[in-house]
């Protein structure tokens, strides 16, 4: 709820399949009235995999699991929340083509192109597609999965993304777990941005790095840096990663997280789409 009171023009919030195998839809019904009494839009991830660690949220009944059984859950959640005027936009999954996870495991963009056409039966509200945007060439290859014959051919995210969905969400981080992010990280979004707009599609930052992955340093500082960094680079749409550091580091007496955020608020929150 304090989140809330910040004025974010949009926050993302994700469906938990095995949450909702367990408890039904009613954690989220709470979480989309409360946004709907203030006002506040959403980006809604739906799928089997979602934001936060461990990534993917499998309920634990299912021994292995099916695409029918991803799509019927896709389907049910769209329609359950297609009336809800907040909801600005769908995300399908989070970091699909990217490895993640204790397993490693990624999702086949068959898979995925297959999840948002049964969005867009339902719904023609803007399909969001995310990848963890480019930080080195070693964190790239590793994130990045191999397809064909003896894994020779390597599946560029960005690319299968532009093909499927109608917005390319970039996840930027500059620091990560002791080591630092290469100096044309910046450059190398804005390429895809302008990639994106040829297309006749476009680009958001639907996670720009907003707390430490420790070991790395990262300060308030560093993230208005990256936020700025990035309005220059031409986008109009940054959603923050760290909200719930900055409030366990409040409540522990330190507040210069959420000072910081306070200064990135942009009502307008996102780029107003039609596809």
């Amino acid at each position: 709820m304090q989140l809330l009171d910040f004025g974010f023009g949009l926050i993302r919030v994700s469906a938990y399949w095995d949450q909702v195998r367990k408890d039904g839809y009613a954690p989220l019904d709470w979480m989309l009235d409360a946004a709907h009494d203030a006002e506040q839009s959403i980006l809604l991830t739906v799928g089997m995999k979602a934001i936060r660690w461990p990534e993917f949220y499998i309920p634990p009944d299912l021994q292995q699991v099916q695409p029918h059984d991803v799509l019927a859950f896709v389907s049910e959640t769209v329609a359950r929340y297609r009336d809800r005027e907040q909801i600005v936009a769908w995300q399908v999954e989070n970091e699909p083509f990217n490895r993640s996870g204790p397993q490693r495991w990624w999702i086949d963009p068959h898979l995925v192109r297959r999840e948002v056409q049964a969005v867009r039966d339902l719904d023609r509200r803007p399909i969001v597609l995310n990848a963890f945007a480019h930080f080195d060439s070693l964190l790239d290859e590793q994130s990045r999965p191999r397809r064909g014959l003896f894994g020779m051919r390597r599946l560029e995210p960005e690319k299968a993304i532009l093909d499927i969905g109608d917005v390319l969400g970039l996840d930027v981080y500059t620091a990560v777990a002791g080591r630092t992010a290469t100096p044309d990280w910046a450059e190398t979004a804005e390429r895809w941005l302008r990639t994106a707009q040829q297309r006749g599609k476009t680009a958001w930052i639907t996670e720009s790095q907003a707390e430490p992955w420790p070991p790395s340093s990262f300060t308030p500082d560093d993230m208005v840096a990256v936020h700025a960094r990035l309005l220059r680079a031409g986008f109009s749409t940054i959603l923050l990663w760290g909200c719930e550091h900055w409030l366990a580091q409040a409540a522990a007496g330190d507040k210069s997280w959420l000072e910081a955020a306070k200064h990135l608020v942009d009502p307008r929150g996102f780029e107003p789409l039609t596809f």
